[in-house]
């Protein structure tokens, strides 16, 4: 199994970067830092994207501090 990493993982294109390509057969290494939260606030924060990847997703490792 090919693995490719997805920076912004969490975000509104990266998380369909890891959606995409892990139906395609690939293992998905997702690093984001919900940097967005820091900017905007709880409104801004993206945990609730990150788990709805991680929940689609079978072969999608987080690796990222801020969560």
């Amino acid at each position: 199994m090919n693995t490719i990493i997805v920076t912004g993982s969490s975000g509104l294109i990266g998380s369909e970067a890891v959606i995409h390509f892990e139906r395609r057969g690939y293992h998905v290494i997702g690093i984001d830092n919900n940097m967005r939260a820091d900017f905007f606030g709880p409104q801004g924060d993206t945990t609730w994207n990150l788990r709805r990847v991680a929940a689609i997703a079978k072969n999608f490792t987080h690796e990222s501090e801020g969560y």
